[in-house]
């Protein structure tokens, strides 16, 4: 098996820590959307200027961390809005009527 079966495999066992480590903090998860999109913003208008061939690696890497933060911070917060949701719902199942 080559280097994208590995690849894949340590994606997911990164995506299991990180659902396990992360906290449910909403303060955290709108923290992180405000990062995400502060960075994804300005990294066209920063690095706008022709500075060299390496700018263009530089931008991707600027954006790949804007987008994570982003993914991260709307993942907290959608995982908290389920919970919420599913506390406030009563029980689908409470009484059988068999008459």
């Amino acid at each position: 098996m080559g280097d994208g079966y590995g690849l894949i495999m340590a994606t997911l066992k990164l995506l299991k820590w990180i659902e396990e480590k992360l906290p449910d903090k909403p303060r955290l998860g709108f923290l992180l959307l405000v990062i995400g999109a502060v960075i994804v913003g300005l990294t066209p208008m920063l690095l706008s200027q022709d500075l060299g061939p390496d700018v263009g690696d530089v931008r991707a890497v600027w954006f790949f961390l804007g987008g994570t933060c982003g993914v991260l911070g709307g993942y907290i917060l959608f995982r908290r809005a389920v919970w919420m949701w599913q506390d406030k719902r009563a029980p689908r199942i409470t009484t059988l009527r068999l008459k």
